[in-house]
Order: structure tokens, then sequence, then C-alpha cells
């Protein structure tokens, strides 16, 4: 919280906030007009400049002294005043400006005239009352100021808070709305993306069947009893469902209308349930449950209102479309059969051209590639959707083998032995099924296709035909959202997911192999202070910026992620000593002392490092975090800006580095 907003209130003072060493960073127009300065010609120590030449040397010595103390302070000064250049006696009173972390960022500077009380003094002794009331005056002033300051940070706290749980909902909504994956999946990551949008342990999706509740979708400590089965007339969600309304059990141990064998199992004693609407029709719910009594707040109802909303006419969409891709399933289907069932009422010759015609038809103007081939495995049909997939026309298609024109090398041989199988003993393992494979188009490209294949005896001669389309689209939106899901969008580098997952892989190498590797836990010294100071925008291209710099000085097989905010580890595998991971953080550090230039802003900072290396015995992956964790904050604690070892003594190894 800057004082930017307080200094544009029309106080009677004069006003100012330093950084953590005591420099100027802001004053309000009182003192611009008193001391005829402006906000530029006041930063740093310029403003001193006002004060008389004979008071100048003890106010510079207290000043540093009083910001060492780090308790507030008071200074007696002339002033000059620039409406008349006479100079006025005034007392600064400097309070520190502390943060929730116990650090003092920044300082709060306040002046008071106390011109006639001092001059009085200097010949009449007896005004000491007056002067001593008047610094009373300001001393309740300052604690005024101070409440107004901690009344805004509060706020600005809350809103924070609420606009980034705002944020995430719209994200969570806008990519989930965007998701090209089936109903299951879906659902699955609804569920997922719950436990992050809320403090809940479990969250479900239940829908209706008849007169049950069942669990379609569940993740957390629910994720086991995916299939559970509720009767909709004795448990919490199914009388969501017949009020039409959302419900919450702050106490499942004491709540009738909730279902406590089922409780039991998913570990809710607490829980959340709102419908899921489609077309006006209640579908479902989504209930979140936590293992802990009164967990959740009008803040959460709200949310999981705000995701039902959205979730419920997109189930609707999916089931929709399920239907639809099973409906045209049974329609290849049934189309086999026919084809089946012409070729044995061959004698019907009328019925079999009119069947014949139909099926070109829907080959034709199907929106699926349809190939067929005979027994041979050369291609006997290629319909118009097959020439746009592949890029060979009909008539360059048929007479090919399959084999030599859009199957892989690579699996050219098991398509011969499957086919020369099938022949032998009428069985396939793959026909029937939707399989997903790769496939060769006319530019010798590879593309991903999703297809289905069945086979028609007709005048004892095997035929096989297929529908199949690219899935192109679909592969590279699952391929980003494994990315999203493993990786940040700010650095692009390793989430706490993928990086948990390597540093157990560096755990068993490191077991198996007998090698040494170390951990490093790091942040990037006040950051909070530069966000608040230059906003969110540069404190991100700052975090860009640094991880950057970091990623020079690692080396390849190094892996450097972000856990979140300005944290940050490394995973230095293949080290001889203790040493060379000390090597590496000296290397940060000396890195650090180039300050990062963002547009036309230049910002210097520190970092403290933590560093642990895996003991004799054996340790997990949290362990180890908990180690490089201690040996950080063990880092901060020695003035920052430097690193420490962590020791099993629990006590991180002196290692300072200035």
């Amino acid at each position: 919280m800057r004082l930017t907003n307080l200094c544009e209130l029309p106080l009677p003072h004069l006003l100012a906030e330093t950084d953590h060493e005591g420099a100027w960073i802001e004053c309000n127009d009182l003192w611009r007009k008193y001391s005829g300065l402006s906000a530029a010609n006041s930063l740093g120590m310029r403003w001193i400049e006002v004060i008389h030449h004979d008071d100048v040397s003890v106010v510079q010595r207290r000043w540093r002294t009083g910001i060492k103390t780090g308790a507030p302070f008071e200074l007696t000064m002339r002033l000059r005043r620039a409406s008349d250049s006479s100079y006025r006696w005034h007392v600064c009173h400097i309070v520190p400006l502390g943060d929730e972390q116990g650090d003092i960022p920044g300082w709060l500077v306040s002046f008071t005239d106390i011109h006639g009380g001092q001059t009085q003094q200097e010949s009449d002794h007896s005004s000491v009352a007056k002067l001593r009331s008047e610094r009373e005056v300001l001393a309740t002033s300052n604690d005024y100021l101070l409440e107004i300051l901690r009344e805004y940070h509060e706020t600005e706290v809350r809103l924070e808070k609420a606009t980034e749980k705002l944020n995430q909902i719209v994200e969570t909504q806008f990519h989930l709305s965007q998701a090209e994956i089936d109903m299951a999946a879906f659902m699955q990551l609804v569920t997922d993306k719950m436990l992050t949008l809320t403090p809940a342990t479990g969250a479900v999706i239940e829908l209706m069947e008849g007169d049950e509740m069942v669990y379609q979708a569940a993740s957390g400590s629910a994720h086991q009893y995916k299939g559970l089965r509720l009767n909709l007339f004795s448990s919490l969600s199914g009388l969501c469902v017949i009020d039409r309304k959302a419900l919450i059990s702050e106490d499942t141990a004491n709540d009738p209308r909730v279902n406590p064998e089922a409780c039991k199992k998913v570990g809710a004693a607490s829980m959340v349930v709102t419908p899921l609407y489609e077309e006006g029709n209640v579908i479902g719910v989504l209930k979140i449950i936590s293992d802990t009594p009164h967990a959740f707040d009008d803040e959460d109802l709200k949310t999981l209102e705000m995701m039902a909303g959205l979730i419920g006419s997109a189930i609707g969409r999916k089931i929709r479309m399920q239907e639809k891709e099973d409906l045209l399933a049974a329609k290849s289907l049934t189309l086999m059969q026919l084809e089946q069932e012409v070729a044995q009422r061959k004698q019907i010759e009328e019925q079999l051209k009119a069947s014949e015609m139909r099926t070109r038809r829907i080959i034709e103007s199907s929106h699926e590639a349809f190939i067929a081939m005979n027994s041979s495995g050369f291609i006997t049909d290629w319909n118009p959707k097959a020439e746009e997939t592949f890029g060979w026309t009909a008539t360059e298609a048929i007479g090919r083998k399959l084999s030599e024109l859009i199957i892989p090398s690579g699996l050219r041989e098991r398509h011969e032995l499957g086919m020369r199988k099938f022949i032998e003993t009428g069985q396939g393992i793959v026909l029937g099924k939707r399989l997903e494979l790769l496939a060769l188009n006319i530019k010798g490209e590879k593309i991903p296709v999703e297809i289905t294949i069945s086979a028609i005896s007709a005048q004892e001669q095997w035929q096989f035909c297929a529908f199949l389309h690219d899935i192109s689209e679909r592969k590279q939106t699952e391929q980003k959202l494994r990315h999203l899901a493993q990786y940040d969008s700010l650095t692009s580098l390793p989430n706490r997911a993928l990086f948990y997952d390597r540093l157990n892989q560096a755990l068993a190498r490191s077991h198996r192999n007998q090698t040494l590797f170390a951990l490093m836990y790091l942040d990037i010294d006040h950051f909070k202070s530069i966000n608040d100071t230059h906003g969110h925008g540069v404190g991100d291209e700052l975090l860009s910026a640094f991880s950057s710099r970091i990623r020079l000085i690692i080396r390849e097989s190094d892996t450097l992620a972000r856990l979140g905010g300005d944290e940050f580890v490394i995973i230095a595998e293949n080290i001889s000593v203790q040493g060379d991971a000390e090597h590496i953080a000296q290397k940060i550090l000396w890195a650090m002392k180039q300050a990062f230039q963002l547009n036309e802003l230049s910002i210097q900072v520190g970092t403290s490092i933590g560093v642990a290396l895996p003991p004799p015995h054996a340790v997990n992956a949290d362990d180890l975090v908990k180690m490089a964790d201690k040996a950080l904050y063990s880092a901060k604690a020695a003035g920052r800006n430097t690193y420490r070892v962590y020791k099993e003594t629990n006590q991180a190894a002196e290692k300072p580095f200035r």
C-alpha cells in the first residue's frame, strides 16, 4: 500500500513517504507549496536543502540513526518557507510502515509548524507546556493518519482478493468453454478446477439417473468414489435437486439432511451443493466438500453458483454431442449390416441396386472419410472427404495398396500381419473399435486420425471398410491443455506440479545411481514493495526477466521452476560436491548485482537462496523442499541477498555472500 491516495487528502500536515532506507519516494501538495520544491526535487534526500544549514548535520545523523532502529522517532528542525524565505521551527515525526510479514518497506514522515512555541521557548521557558500540547496534537494526528492508511490497506487487500477470485473464475470458465474434450474429461476438469477456486478438499458432479444421484466426476478426497450412487430422497444433493436451490451443510455430523454414510466415505465434514440447469431443467448438482466443519462462506457459495451456471449448459451440450456421436456410430454399424444383408440377398437385383445407390450417397456426402479395400489390401472405394483429408483423388487412390498409400512405414508390417491373421481366423482385435492412429497424406506428412474399421463378407470374399476423420485440431488442443497444466503462463517455466514430478525423478536417479544433486529455493527480496511501488505489470516483467537471467546461469540439464509469486526452485543434478551447488548460488547472487532494465525503468533487486542436498537417509520430495525452505528463511534472517545451506541439525550453514 503506497501513500499516493493519502497524500491527495486535504490534511493540514506536510506529508512524505520514504523507502525502507529512509529515502523519500512521495510527498503531498502542502509540502511542495511550503518548500517550493517539486515532487522530483524532493525525492531521495534532496529535500534536505530546505533545512537551515545549522540543523543539517544533526538532522542527517539522527535521521540515519532513527531509521536503523526501526522504531518511531522525531526531530526538531528549521525549514525554509518558500513564500517569504524565512526559516520556521517544525517537529518532524517519522513512523515505520510495517507490512504483514513484519518487514518495514517504508516510513511515514509528517511535519508540524511549532515556530511560535519554539521561538518563545528560546526567550521564555513558560511556553514549554504549550509546546508539549502541540506535540501531543501532532502525535494524535499521526495516529489518525496511520489509521487511515491501515483502512486503505485492508480495503485494497479485500478488493485484490475479490478481483483475483473473479479473474480465476472467468479464466476457468473460458478454458472450460473452449475445451474440446469428451464429457467425462470435461466434468473431471471442472471438479479439479473447483479445488483451486475454493478451499474445498473434494469436489463432485452428480447427475440424476431415475431416483438416484450418481457421482459422474470426482476430485480430491472424493476421487476414488466415482460412480457412487445416492438415493435422491435421502441426501443433501437430492434435496438440492428437489428444492431447486443451493444448500449448505455447515456441520454434516449434526445435519439430518445429509447421507452420513456417504459423508464418512468422502470425508465431508461440511459441504455446499448447487443445482445444474440445462434449458431450465435440473440435471444434477455441483458439490464441494471439506474435511473440516464451517469451511465455506458466502463467497464460496457465489463461486459455486457462477461455475454451475456455465457448466450446466455445457454438460447439456456435451451430452447432446455424445448422443450424436453414438448415433453416428450406430448408423455406421447399421450401414455395414445393411451391406451384408444386401450381399446375402443378391438375387433381388433391384433392391441391391437401390441399396448400393443409397449407400453411395451416404458415403459421398459423409463428413468423415470413407475408405474400402479388398482382402488383398487394394483400395476399392475412396469418398470426397477422403480426397480432402489425404490429398489423393479417387482416381489416384483406387487400385493402389492401402499400406503403401496412407500407412506409415513403421506400421505397415503390423497392418499386413493383422490382415493375414483375420483372413485365416476371421478374428480381428481392431474391428468395430474407435482407434486413434497416424496416417500419411499426399505430402508425406503424418496426421492423427480417428478410425472405425469393419469387415464384410461378400461373395466369399472379405471387404474392409473404414470411416475416419482428421483429429489434428483436437490433439493440438489437448497438447495446449497439457502445457497449461504443467507450465507457468507468465514465465513459461515448469509449474509446481511438473517441478514435483521432476524432483521425484531426481531423487530416484540419485538413489539408483548413487549421485548427488541439489535443490535450491529462492525468491526476490522485497518483491512486494516493488509490486506496490510500480504496479503488477512491472512486477510481472521483473519475474520474467529474473527467470530469464537465471536460465542463462544454470545448465541446460538443470530444472528451473516457478512455484508461484516470486518463489523459484532449481534442481541441479549430477554435481560432485556441495561446493558445486554453492558455486551456482554465488553466480546467481553475482548476476543480481546488475540492475534490470524494464523499458525506461531500472530496478536493482537481490535474491535470497536456500540450498538443500539429500541426506544419507531416505527423504521424499516434500521433506527436501522443506529443508531448502528452511535454508531460505535462514538467508532472509541473515539480511537477505545471500544464501544458506541446510544442515541436518535443522540449522542452515553460515555461507554469507555480499
